[in-house]
């Protein structure tokens, strides 16, 4: 039998997951750009010369802030622009590094990342629909009617204040 918790955690990703089934179709123009930024990056499939879904990106919350904007020393889109004209998933949000988060605000204000680097600057598109969960607490029973959080006011208080107030405002 599942936890309460458990079945939170599950459902959050499942509803996630189905996000871009509901979105509008791609355009043929949205299609090609989003198959550019993953040839680019290295992850088109030979066998599908054409992504025409809109992409779900979901990394995990031990994702550095260069694999999630992009960079490296031969500069390549990371997982914002990979969800271009997606879905970008952070599942367990106060999981994730400050820093990291902090890393999003300018991307999601433009729609754009550059990365510079000494030989040239690079400019990856990355207008994505951002969708995040998390639980209520560290325990996750906070409000469940089937167990008792374990978890004091100032533990929640301190998991709450992990998220970045300039990525709550922005959305």
């Amino acid at each position: 039998m599942s936890t309460y918790s458990e079945v939170q955690d599950h459902g959050k990703t499942m509803i996630a997951r189905r996000i871009p089934s509901i979105l509008p179709d791609l355009s043929f123009e949205e299609a090609l750009e989003i198959t550019k930024i993953h040839s680019i990056a290295g992850t088109l499939k030979s066998e599908i010369p054409i992504i025409t879904t809109r992409p779900f990106r979901s990394p995990h919350h031990t994702i550095s802030a260069t694999s999630l904007v992009g960079g490296g020393r031969i500069p390549k889109p990371g997982e914002i622009s990979l969800s271009h004209y997606g879905v970008l998933f952070l599942d367990e949000l106060p999981e994730f590094n400050q820093h990291t988060l902090e890393v999003l605000r300018g991307p999601l204000e433009d729609g754009i990342v550059t990365i510079s680097r000494v030989n040239a600057s690079l400019t990856y598109p990355c207008e994505f629909m951002f969708v995040a969960s998390m639980n209520p607490c560290p325990c996750g029973y906070y409000g469940s009617p089937d167990k008792e959080c374990s978890c004091n006011p100032q533990t929640i208080s301190k998991y709450m204040g992990k998220i970045s107030r300039t990525i709550i405002r922005q959305n």
